[in-house]
């Protein structure tokens, strides 16, 4: 099993907008959606950050409530296994990490299936109530659910197309920056 990570080649692998204090986390975010329209479509009238740092709260709290030892206050996010790499939408020029995931502790690593935001729903009431899970139960839903497809048409935006990791620590992190 391996996390992918993409990210601009004209740019470092993990950057972290949640790294950043509110007001250069909003100016770079505008600046990016600027350089790539595909970027912008994750903005929802400026107010992308507010929702992220909502989101992020809820998934900490959360995966701390599963006995999860986040280290960092926000993860680094990558995509679970195979299918990965048709995520290169959001970038104009795209460069990819994968890590096999036995060398991550399993303590630092949650998961959703699906996206974050529609899971954490910090302002779509329409979204199902999706949860957080451990690498455990993460292996369970796969063997009863399956890795979700790729945007298959006339889904609805928030039905899971990938599983999201959420990494709460920059210890693989930094080998692969």
């Amino acid at each position: 099993m391996y996390l992918f990570h993409y990210y601009e080649k004209r740019r470092k692998p993990f950057l972290n907008l949640s790294d950043l204090t509110d007001e250069e986390s909003i100016r770079l975010h505008t600046k990016l959606a600027s350089e790539n329209p595909n970027f912008a479509k994750r903005d929802d009238n400026g107010r992308y950050m507010l929702h992220r740092r909502i989101v992020e709260e809820r998934a900490y709290a959360a995966f701390i409530k599963k006995g999860g030892k986040p280290q960092r206050k926000a993860p680094h996010y990558m995509i679970l296994d195979t299918k990965a790499w048709e995520h290169c939408e959001w970038f104009l020029d795209f460069g990819v990490v994968k890590i096999p995931f036995e060398e991550f502790d399993n303590d630092t690593v949650s998961f959703t299936y699906g996206d974050s935001f529609p899971t954490f729903k910090p302002i779509f009431d329409e979204a199902p109530e999706y949860e957080l899970y451990t690498y455990d139960e993460i292996t369970n839903v796969i063997k009863n659910r399956g890795i979700p497809l790729r945007f298959v048409e006339d889904r609805p935006w928030y039905e899971p197309s990938y599983i999201e990791a959420q990494v709460w620590s920059d210890e693989i992190i930094n080998n692969y920056r």
